[in-house]
């Protein structure tokens, strides 16, 4: 009988392998979704696949609902990231107004950073939904949480009111930015420094709303 310790040793490797091959891929189809020479329309998993220098089965075993898996993973790596930055802020600020801002920074940075690939992925945001395997642990959640926080040195607001109106207002801005177009005046105006200002500007914008400052 193997030893048990064994065995879960070579779980945990198997689980490291998989989760760099996961990465791998989903960096790789960023990469093709940000470039302007490619059209979005003809890249798909094979097409992933050889960028990442992988096979294409195992993609697919990555993303078995094609690109609604890759779009997905890419809002999870968005929201990983802007989660582990928060994590180490929070180390060392205490305040969670300051907690509430630096989450929507970190979300903020991060969205601009993936560009394109994240405005394609939130043009098939039905589609992710749909699938039912994307909706867990969403900013919605982390948001909400750190609200209720926020209720308890601050309890003449209604946490899950504040939350749905920072994310309105997010979303608000979020909608103009991904039309941005700097050949056609009217969204031309909606680039990265406008989202991320405007952005950042939404917990504040929905204390307004409970007439708080």
């Amino acid at each position: 009988m193997k030893d048990f310790n064994e065995i879960d040793g070579r779980s945990i490797r198997q689980q490291n392998i998989f989760n760099q091959s996961h990465d791998n891929l989903v960096k790789s189809a960023i990469d093709l979704l940000k470039n302007p020479d490619i059209d979005n329309d003809k890249i798909n998993v094979s097409l992933i696949a050889k960028k990442a220098g992988t096979s294409v089965a195992t993609a697919y075993n990555h993303f078995p609902q094609n690109m609604v898996d890759v779009y997905g993973s890419i809002f999870a790596l968005a929201f990983r990231n802007a989660s582990e930055e928060l994590a180490l802020y929070i180390k060392t600020e205490k305040n969670i107004e300051k907690q509430i801002e630096a989450f929507i920074n970190t979300q903020s940075k991060q969205i601009v950073e993936l560009g394109e690939a994240i405005r394609v992925a939130f043009f098939n945001i039905n589609e992710i939904v749909s699938s039912g395997n994307w909706t867990q642990n969403e900013p919605f959640d982390f948001l909400l949480d750190l609200c209720k926080k926020y209720y308890e040195t601050n309890n003449n607001i209604d946490p899950l009111k504040l939350t749905s109106d920072t994310i309105q207002t997010f979303n608000g801005a979020l909608f103009l930015w991904m039309r941005f177009n700097p050949n056609f005046g009217v969204w031309s105006q909606f680039d990265d420094e406008w989202f991320l200002k405007e952005a950042n500007n939404s917990f504040k914008k929905a204390l307004l709303l409970q007439d708080l400052i």
